[in-house]
């Protein structure tokens, strides 16, 4: 039995028969919280005030019988108590609504028998409600569901089927659940898979209405298998799409459209980019001459005028190159020319060509690197761009006689680049974004910045299109990290990755 209190109702009047039901309670320490009623006057005032998991009613009382609680027990299961001879009348009382009867006989050993008939009819009781909730879900569903038995005959159907089909209930009821599918005649073909969201693929299929209209669904089917585990019938739950696929024709149609526009948008802009640079280096060809050809013809407030146009240049020069930049990976046309090549080398050479740098700045730059070579597939010119971009941004951030150390480790399959400064700790909240092109524009803008610089996010860009990972950390008071990893594999696996990374952005 389960290890719970069932409150239980017995209604006898016959005192030898109650004391003999709370002795069974007692001996076989039964979890009932009962309550006993002599009469059916006295049965009828306790349920008008009370609920019970069970009521236990003998038919003779005193004054009626057990018919005369019938209707007062509601939904409360009945277990019905009749004499030896008076079987008839338990068969009347269980037609009648009782859950189960018992046989009294003179030596009481019927007793016996309540705690499993108890255990029994609150079990049933159970299973009743449940498949109340399920027959009430079914119907009330806005999905047609449909049941078929395993020779496909169709056994149920809910009244959200009915309107979806058009059937009647008895239209549909036995008949072969193929009379749903498009036949093989249709133009739009039979049982087609399709994909009806945008973020991943799920089956759809064309099912037919009893006028012969033809309209997309999605269809889940689930087994049903009795207690042995043998399959009986099969349940269908169908949802008609129609307006789904009109709303992702119309958005797939819309995003189409902007894409377009955002296509002519970024051609034009790439378009003037490249103009203005090439103003820009003929401007600063004119400065460069003007100041070569006379300087001492030149007056201290022009030679200032022309060294700001030149820095105003330097800086127009250094945005156009950036979103040049980031324009050509976002279409692609940034193509990696893979070679094999010593990484330790690379990072001494970069090292070394921005040490004038750092000591401008009395900043300390050290590299360390293992005395074997490191050898990796990589674009040698793209590394060195990376490598460059997140040195000049601990340089820049680091104030003088701070530290900068470059190591570079192998990680069996991959090779990892540290670059950690002293420099003021990065904020948790700021770590994700230095990274991201998008964060940086926002941030430098709001912070009134005249130069966008997107080097950081395009180093991201760039080690990611290896096949590689970058990442920042930020150490508690002071300093940071930069790091990123390479894969040690051949250039064609290199550009097979960068090729999947950069589809999955698309995406």
């Amino acid at each position: 039995m389960e290890n719970t209190r069932y409150k239980i109702l017995l209604i006898e009047d016959d005192k030898l028969d109650q004391k003999a039901f709370e002795r069974l309670v007692e001996n076989e320490k039964l979890s009932y919280d009962y309550t006993i009623a002599g009469t059916v006057s006295e049965a009828q005032r306790i349920l008008r005030s009370e609920q019970f998991d069970v009521v236990i009613a003998d038919y003779e009382l005193g004054d009626g019988t057990a018919f005369d609680v019938l209707d007062s027990v509601n939904n409360t299961p009945l277990i019905f108590v009749t004499g030896t001879g008076n079987e008839e009348v338990a068969v009347k009382a269980w037609k009648a609504g009782a859950y189960d009867y018992l046989i009294k006989d003179l030596d009481r050993n019927y007793l016996k028998a309540v705690p499993i008939t108890v255990e029994n009819v609150i079990k049933h009781r159970k299973t009743e409600k449940k498949v109340q909730l399920l027959s009430g879900a079914i119907t009330s569903t806005e999905d047609s569901v449909y049941i078929t038995d395993m020779e496909n005959k169709i056994i149920f159907v809910n009244r959200a089927f009915c309107e979806t089909y058009g059937y009647r209930e008895e239209e549909v009821i036995g008949k072969d659940s193929n009379i749903l599918w498009i036949g093989k005649s249709q133009s739009k073909g039979t049982r087609s898979v399709f994909q009806i969201v945008r973020s991943a693929w799920e089956v759809g299929f064309y099912h037919k209405r009893k006028d012969g209209s033809v309209f997309p669904v999605s269809l889940s089917r689930s087994i049903i298998k009795d207690p042995n585990g043998n399959e009986v019938a099969v349940v269908g739950v169908v949802r008609d799409i129609s307006d789904r696929i009109l709303m992702e024709d119309e958005l797939r149609t819309a995003n189409q459209e902007l894409e377009k526009r955002s296509q002519l948008k970024s051609e034009l802009a790439m378009a003037v980019s490249e103009q203005l640079s090439t103003l820009m280096a003929e401007f600063e060809n004119i400065i460069s001459n003007t100041m070569a050809a006379a300087p001492h013809k030149i007056s201290p407030k022009i030679k200032e005028n022309l060294e700001l146009a030149q820095k105003n240049i330097d800086s127009v020069k250094g945005i156009v190159s950036d979103f040049l930049e980031v324009s050509n990976i976002d279409t692609n046309k940034v193509k990696l020319e893979m070679t094999e090549l010593d990484f330790c080398s690379v990072v001494s050479e970069v090292v070394e060509a921005l040490s004038p740098l750092a000591a401008e700045r009395d900043i300390e730059l050290e590299s360390s690197v293992p005395d074997s070579e490191l050898v990796v597939n990589a674009d040698c010119d793209k590394m060195t761009q990376v490598l460059t971009s997140l040195i000049s941004n601990s340089i820049n951030s680091v104030a003088a006689n701070g530290h900068i150390s470059v190591r570079v480790k192998d990680a069996g399959n991959e090779i990892a680049v540290e670059i950690e400064d002293d420099g003021p700790s990065i904020e948790s909240g700021e770590i994700s974004k230095i990274f991201n092109r998008f964060e940086q524009i926002r941030k430098q803008l709001c912070a009134g910045k005249e130069e966008l610089a997107l080097d950081l996010p395009i180093a991201r860009e760039l080690v990611e299109m290896h096949g590689g990972w970058i990442w920042a950390e930020s150490r508690d008071g002071q300093g940071n990290s930069f790091c990123f990893t390479l894969p040690k594999q051949n250039a064609d696996e290199a550009v097979a990755s960068a090729a999947v990374k950069e589809k999955g952005q698309g995406n």
